[in-house]
């Protein structure tokens, strides 16, 4: 399923294992010496050229690093920095060779400090093996010994990326921006020409799918359907993007909020001077403001709702309720959207414990795509962002349900068609056709409604 929507071409908590995902020390700053890509390769380890190994793959390399693929997206990270559009992006912000930049290094690459690169590493790698799974000084040649167990290896520093809460937390350094050194993302990079920046992580969990889940993984621990995935994701995401909104450092931008954190396409709009032209504004539920407002970013907390009246419904006048006071008092004078800000990101982190241990079965998927899909929801996605993020959540919730085999083939066929158009409407981010979009998904609704 997810192979035929990547053909499209639309590319663009507690942890179960009882540690809080807020306490985890990410990679980038794990102070832990990183080996280099280079250490595990070999053929007995990770660089096998064919899927052979019996505990894993053994193949892993191998696919980090194809240059034809999606899936060596992250080996390519760093050489992307030497391309032309990196260069005049550097060029447009004024500092220095975008390679040698500790802005985009530090994303593009496994920036630690000098003091933690081992013999063997290399910047040039890219966003290489410990950029996600952390520095292998105490656990390299340990980790595959007879009888050695994964918490054995988390205790030795190996990040624990089968838990959807701390794997949204590292992904999200990245694809949102933290609080860490060089890794916040600004509207100044956007207006330089950086890529906008999205995020779903059961979506890029399966781009960057470098293993099988298969029994034995999940025998060794934790395993977290594509729903649980996808939830868990947008509760942590609608946190991390709060609490960096609300950080006097990074919130703001001179007498300006930091705009990053602001739909792209509530301001950036066509403009006519003829008589005749309608603006393309259009009132949205979710917020109650009017035209011409700088609306923050609201398309986690809107997917967030879907999940929250299936899954915690007691909370979701509340969520609701809160999303409302925060979009007032950040958009309209007179309002405390610091306190706003702070009451939203607790929900979410409430939130984001709640969907780590709940369980994600048929009824419960149907039902949360039911919300998706629905009237309700759907008149929300007024702007770009919202319905990109609706759009991936139907072919995450078809696919989690067919992989679980609580769908059969031919009923995620039926809905392909109606799937397919939604992805054509919201293909390109300056030509969103947000009637097409909901006429779509009414036909997605009008086929679960048979099941």
């Amino acid at each position: 399923m997810k192979l035929r929507i990547l053909m499209l071409g639309f590319l663009a908590a507690m942890l179960s294992s009882g540690v809080n995902a807020q306490e985890i020390t990410t990679p980038y700053v794990d102070g832990l010496v990183h080996e280099g890509v280079f250490s595990c390769n070999g053929s007995t380890c990770h660089s096998r050229p064919s899927p052979t190994g019996t505990t894993v793959r053994q193949d892993e390399f191998v696919i980090w690093q194809d240059q034809s693929s999606i899936t060596g997206a992250h080996s390519r990270a760093y050489k992307v920095l030497l391309n032309q559009k990196s260069r005049t992006i550097a060029r447009n912000l004024g500092i220095g060779p975008a390679h040698e930049a500790e802005e985009c290094l530090a994303c593009h690459a496994d920036f630690v400090p000098e003091a933690q690169r081992g013999e063997r590493f290399d910047i040039t790698e890219g966003v290489g093996c410990e950029a996600c799974h952390g520095g292998a000084e105490n656990w390299l040649t340990s980790h595959y010994a007879p009888g050695r167990t994964h918490a054995q290896n988390i205790a030795d520093g190996l990040y624990p990326t089968e838990d959807p809460a701390a794997r949204a937390q590292l992904c999200l350094s990245c694809h949102l921006g933290s609080d860490k050194p060089n890794q916040f993302i600004t509207h100044r990079i956007m207006g330089a020409g950086h890529p906008r920046i999205s995020f779903e992580l059961d979506l890029f969990t399966s781009l960057q799918e470098h293993h099988d889940e298969d029994a034995d993984y999940r025998e060794r621990k934790a395993y977290s359907n594509g729903a649980k995935v996808w939830a868990v994701g947008q509760a942590i995401a609608l946190e991390n993007q709060l609490k960096l909104f609300a950080d006097p450092d990074l919130g703001r931008n001179g007498a300006f909020p930091e705009l990053v954190f602001f739909d792209c396409h509530a301001c950036h709009v066509t403009f006519s001077n003829d008589p005749d032209y309608r603006p393309t504004w259009r009132p949205n539920p979710n917020r109650q403001l009017g035209p011409g407002v700088p609306v923050f970013n609201d398309s986690n907390m809107i997917m967030l709702r879907a999940a929250v009246k299936v899954v915690a419904p007691d909370m979701d006048r509340e969520l609701r309720q809160a999303g409302l006071r925060f979009h007032r008092t950040v958009s309209e004078t007179g309002g405390n959207y610091a306190a706003a800000t702070e009451n939203l990101a607790a929900i979410a982190a409430k939130l984001s414990a709640t969907m780590s241990q709940a369980e994600f079965g048929r009824s419960e998927m149907l039902e949360i795509m039911d919300n998706i899909v629905n009237d309700s929801l759907s008149s929300t996605y007024t702007e770009y962002a919202a319905a990109e993020q609706a759009v991936i959540a139907i072919g995450t919730f078809l696919d989690a349900l067919e992989t679980e085999q609580m769908l059969g083939s031919e009923v995620v066929d039926n809905i392909m068609p109606a799937l397919d158009d939604a992805y054509e409407a919201v293909d390109d981010p300056n030509r969103y056709d947000f009637a097409r979009m909901r006429n779509a998904i009414r036909r997605v609704q009008s086929q679960l409604q048979q099941l």
